[in-house]
Formats: C-alpha cells, sequence, structure tokens
C-alpha cells in the first residue's frame, strides 16, 4: 500500500513536471515563429492544434474533480491519438493537396472523425458541454441538411466530403481561426502573464486608487480605471475580474457597497478591456484580418466607442454612489501618484511599446513578442520582480495553460465555420435576418444581439463573434451597414452574455470574489452593463464615432453621444442631480434616443429633453436643500 502511495507521488511528480515543459515548449514554439517566421501553415497550425490536444488531456481529467488510474490510461490514450492524428495530418497535408476535391482514402476519413471527435471532447473538458454540442449540431446540419425545413435545407455531403475540409486541408480545425489565434491572440495572452509577473497588475490597480480613489465612489472608479488599463492587456474579461476584482471588491465592500453590487461593478467594467485599444482582446486581430485592412484602422475605429463605455460607467458608478449616499476614499489612506508613478513607472514601458510599434505599422506578432520582450527587460528595473531564468520557464508555462480556454475553442469553431461555409448558410441566415426584419435596420439589430446572446451563452465572446460575423454579419452589411460598422456591432453584441443572466461567467467569479449571491450579482450587472447594448446602436446610426468622418463630425458626434450616454446611464440608475421620477425618467429616456440617431433636428430635440430634466432636477435638489437645512 505505502509503495502504491510512493508510486503515485512519483508518477504526479512526473506528469506535472511534463506539463510544464510541455507548456513552456508550447509558448516557446510560437514566440520562435513571431521572431524568425511562420512555418509552413500544415505545420503550424498543426502543432498548435497538437499542443493544445496533449496539454488539455493531460491537464484536465475525464470527469471533473474525479481521477483515477482508470481515466488516467483514458487520458494517456487521448494523448496518443491526439500525436497520431495531427502528425499524420502535417505529414500527409500535400497529399491531401493533391488531392483536393476528389475521395479520400478510408484511412484519411477515420483520422479525420477521430480529430473531430478529440477536438470536441477537448472542448467539453474545459468550456463545459454547450459549445461541442453546438459544433455536433453543426456538423449534422452539413451531413443531414437535405431533411430539414426548406428555408435551411441543402442537398447534403457525404461524410468524405465533410472530413476533407473539416481534416484534410487549411480551412476547417487548422483553418484560419487556428492562424489568427496562434499567431497574434497566443502571444498577447503569454505577455499579459509576463506582463503579471513583473508587477504590473497591483501597480495598475495602485495607481487608479491614487488617481481617483478620493473622488464620490472611489473604490468603484478604482475598479473602473483599472480595468481600464489592465483589462486592454489581459483580454479576457474573466481574468480582468479575477485579477482586479481580487483586491477591488473587498475595497468597494469595505467603503459601504453591498456585496452584490460591488461584484456587479468589477464584472461589468472587466468587459470594458476587451473594447479598450491597443489591444482589444483579441478582436482587433480578428477584425483586421477578416475585413483586410490595417491592423491600427481598427484600433482607431475602437477608441471612441470604448471611452464612451468607460465614461458611461464613470457616470453610473458616480450616480450609484450619490444614489447610495457613499463618499470617496479618505485621502489619508490613499496612495501618493507620484511615488506610485516613481515605483512602477516602467511597467508602463510595454503598453508604450505596443503603441508604439503599432503606429509604425508593424505585424501584430512582431508587436507582440517586442513586448513581451519589454515586461521581460523591465521585470529587471526592481530586484523583488526581477525574472529568472525559472521565473521565464514558469512563465511561459503558465501563459500556455492559460490559454488552453480559448484554444480549445479554436478547432471546434474552424468546425463550425466550415459547416457554415459549405452548404452556404451564411446566405440563408442573412435571408432570414432580411425576411424577419422586414428590411428594417432596428429589427435586423435586435434579431442579431438575439442570436449573440444565444450563442454567447454557449462559447467564450471569441468563438461567438467568429461565427457571428459569418452568420449575422453579411445580413447587416445587405441592409446598407457598413462592413467595418457590422463587424464592431456584432463584436459588442456577442458580449452581452457575459453580464447578462442566466450564465453571465464574470458576473459569477465576481460575485465569488465577494462572497454574494450570484443570481443578484448577475441582474445587478445586466443593469449597470446595459451600455453595452446603447452604444453599439449608437455607432450603427453614427459612423463618425468609428473614426469615419472630418475632424468636425467626429468632434460633433463623440460629443452628443457622450450627452447621449450620460442620459442613458442617468435613466437607468435613477439618479441624475437628485433622484428621478417616472417623468424625469422618460425625458430622459428621450434624449438618450434623440441622440442616438445624429442630427440637428433630434439633436436640439434630445438637448432640449435633457435641459428640462437637469432644470426640473435642479429646482428639486435645491427645494431639497433647503428642507434639510431648516431646523
Amino acid at each position: 500500500m505505502e509503495e502504491r502511495g510512493i508510486f503515485i507521488l512519483i508518477y504526479s511528480e512526473i506528469k506535472n513536471k511534463a506539463i510544464n515543459l510541455l507548456a513552456a515548449a508550447f509558448s516557446g514554439v510560437f514566440l520562435y515563429q513571431a521572431a524568425f517566421g511562420v512555418w509552413e501553415a500544415h505545420i503550424s497550425r498543426g502543432l498548435y492544434i497538437l499542443f493544445t490536444l496533449v496539454l488539455t488531456f493531460l491537464i484536465y481529467p475525464l470527469i471533473k474533480n474525479k481521477v483515477n488510474k482508470y481515466t488516467e490510461i483514458i487520458d494517456l490514450g487521448l494523448v496518443l491519438l491526439s500525436c497520431l492524428v495531427v502528425v499524420s495530418f502535417m505529414y500527409r497535408f500535400n497529399y491531401y493537396a493533391d488531392m483536393a476535391g476528389l475521395k479520400l482514402e478510408s484511412i484519411d476519413v477515420y483520422l479525420g472523425v477521430i480529430t473531430v471527435i478529440l477536438v470536441l471532447e477537448a472542448a467539453r473538458r474545459i468550456v463545459g458541454w454547450a459549445l461541442p454540442i453546438i459544433g455536433i449540431v453543426f456538423i449534422f446540419y452539413t451531413l443531414y441538411g437535405r431533411s430539414l425545413p426548406a428555408i435551411i435545407s441543402h442537398k447534403g455531403y457525404d461524410l468524405n466530403r465533410v472530413i476533407s475540409v473539416v481534416y484534410a486541408s487549411t480551412d476547417g480545425i487548422f483553418g484560419s481561426v487556428v492562424y489568427i489565434f496562434s499567431t497574434f491572440i497566443f502571444l498577447f495572452i503569454i505577455f499579459g502573464t509576463f506582463l503579471q509577473r513583473s508587477g504590473a497588475g497591483m501597480f495598475f490597480i495602485e495607481l487608479s486608487k491614487a488617481f481617483v480613489g478620493r473622488f464620490t465612489g472611489g473604490p468603484a472608479q478604482a475598479a473602473v480605471v483599472s480595468s481600464w488599463i489592465l483589462g486592454s492587456v489581459i483580454g479576457s474579461s474573466t481574468a480582468n475580474t479575477a485579477i482586479t476584482g481580487a483586491v477591488t471588491i473587498p475595497l468597494m465592500i469595505s467603503r459601504g457597497y453591498k456585496r452584490h453590487v460591488a461584484a456587479a461593478i468589477e464584472a461589468v467594467v472587466s468587459i470594458g478591456g476587451q473594447f479598450m485599444p491597443p489591444i482589444m482582446g483579441a478582436a482587433a486581430f480578428l477584425m483586421a484580418a477578416f475585413i483586410g485592412v490595417p491592423y491600427i484602422e481598427i484600433v482607431k475605429a475602437g477608441l471612441i466607442p470604448a471611452l464612451l463605455f468607460f465614461l458611461s460607467m464613470i457616470f453610473m458608478v458616480y450616480l450609484e454612489a450619490k444614489r447610495m449616499g457613499l463618499k470617496g476614499m479618505p485621502v489619508e489612506e490613499l496612495p501618493n501618484p507620484w511615488t506610485v508613478l516613481k515605483s512602477g513607472w516602467h511597467s508602463l514601458v510595454p503598453i508604450l511599446v505596443i503603441v508604439v510599434f503599432l503606429l509604425r505599422g508593424n505585424s501584430p506578432s512582431m508587436v507582440a513578442f517586442w513586448a513581451i520582450v519589454t515586461a521581460f527587460l523591465v521585470s529587471f528595473v526592481r530586484k523583488e520582480t526581477r525574472m529568472t531564468p525559472r521565473d521565464v520557464f514558469e512563465t511561459l508555462a503558465e501563459g500556455a495553460k492559460s490559454s488552453l480556454i480559448m484554444a480549445v475553442t479554436a478547432g471546434v469553431v474552424g468546425i463550425i465555420i466550415t459547416a457554415i461555409a459549405l452548404p452556404g448558410l451564411g446566405m440563408k441566415f442573412s435571408l432570414i435576418v432580411l425576411k424577419l426584419s422586414g428590411g428594417s435596420v432596428p429589427i435586423a439589430l435586435f434579431l442579431v444581439m438575439v442570436a449573440s446572446f444565444v450563442l454567447g451563452m454557449g462559447m467564450n465572446v471569441t468563438s461567438a463573434y467568429l461565427v457571428l460575423i459569418t452568420l449575422a454579419a453579411p445580413a447587416l452589411v445587405e441592409m446598407g451597414v457598413p462592413l467595418l460598422t457590422a463587424h464592431f456591432f456584432v463584436f459588442w453584441a456577442s458580449q452581452l452574455a457575459v453580464i447578462t443572466p442566466p450564465v453571465c461567467i464574470s458576473a459569477y467569479v465576481a460575485a465569488a470574489i465577494a462572497q454574494a449571491d450570484a443570481w443578484k450579482t448577475g441582474w445587478y450587472s445586466l443593469r449597470m452593463g446595459l451600455s453595452i447594448y446603447y452604444i453599439p446602436i449608437m455607432f450603427v446610426y453614427i459612423p463618425f464615432l468609428l473614426w469615419q468622418g472630418t475632424a468636425m463630425q467626429i468632434i460633433g458626434a463623440s460629443i452628443t453621444a457622450l450627452l447621449g450616454v450620460l442620459s442613458f446611464s442617468a435613466a437607468m440608475q435613477g439618479f441624475l442631480l437628485t433622484k428621478t421620477t417616472l417623468m424625469d425618467r422618460g425625458l430622459l429616456g428621450i434624449s438618450s434616443i434623440m441622440l442616438v440617431m445624429y442630427g440637428k433636428t433630434t439633436d436640439i430635440l434630445g438637448l432640449a429633453a435633457l435641459a428640462i430634466v437637469l432644470f426640473i432636477q435642479y429646482l428639486r435638489a435645491k427645494k431639497e436643500q433647503l428642507k434639510t437645512a431648516s431646523p
């Protein structure tokens, strides 16, 4: 019995070392390609899928929280199968290229089916059943389309044809999604781990407290600003919630915020990092690749909407604090801004490197590589953050392991996109949207938002965005929405499920940190984050917000949009200068709607409605002050 225990310990130790070695090698291989050039497509993409599958089956057990010798044997068997099918793909790729359009041999069909099953199983282990089920539904749609209702039916494809695209080409599992993930997104995930290891995370949080902590709702304002800075670099709303929330949520609770309110604020503001240039999570790279425009153009287009989101959140937090009678943090508890800057200014250097390299027109992969190198170098500024070779190894391994939650979706999304493209479902979906909307853009936008919410419950936001641009963007473009605007609308809409019950993953993470009721947190995060529903509609009707127009048009649109966002925020919070009445809310709602439309008449009406509310509220606030002052 004792010998068996020793054997298990030795096995676990060897397994953990093998995982770390493989994970560090995973990061190292793609850093090497970023520095010296990407290898042939089938080799590079094959390695990305191979590392992802092997690490997933080694780290995530067959049955969650249940590991025994039988599950270990199954996992090791799946590791060997993964090596077999992916190495076969890389080795036989030239043959597959020659056979394009022709029937594959039976052995290749078997290899392809096994690969599909492995990819679906890897996704199930990390992100749950929803995404694999969606993938399976789309596979069956491709195979049995002739049996479906006429509106979505097609002639159907046999298994050989489906596998020839999904497995034996660079269009399915090993398609463009894997290319984007491996050359852009993966590198920025590694960058995020290097930046965290260099001590930047706490620096950004302390800097936020120093500059905004003293204002009304100071702890919550610090959450907004730290998520603003850190979220763009991390690229994951859930990770942002976990990292910044560990500091800001307890801080908010200690200053009088209810637990579910503190959790909801952090969950919502953490989404903003996905919108904020220069990195924007993964969206900037994906849009640049799919639209075919320079990366810097996406960054420019995303700036004003992102600023509108964060300004709306600052205002929402301010109004929430005023409504609850909460003050800022005491000055004596705040760090000195200049002391924080003096001790951690070097943490800003990697961000500046990203901006400079982007402005110079470098590729995202090269930008990420030099940002990683810079994050490593700045760690030497302070003795306590200095990275040793062991630290570098562990950071590379950590980056690879933290990327798996996104990496496993790449193959499944590749399958789904193939299933959409092969029978022309994208065109059919566009026709359905056009038919149901009756040519009305507002109704079409609503339908796309509904689709975004449903897909968002089963996928991470990047995956949902990729599927939606294939399905929904063509319909919006067909109705006259510019391509860039359609992509931005779909991307913003794909964030809805992150804070909207019943799924709202970021809200659940924040609730766990706050020890709050998850359901109450989810509904409150929906209320706090309603601007995510509102702002995308604005840049559909006001294209100048995406930096499309003259300087005066952009400035004018930005001002009216900001006033519209503030009106909308006040209507949602039920507070402006004082508590709002039903009439106040109605006028604020009219103001926000009018200011969305962007035109002289609508702007005048919107501003007039806002001015009326401000005047009424001013008189009411004065009256309340006199009542309070009287003995």
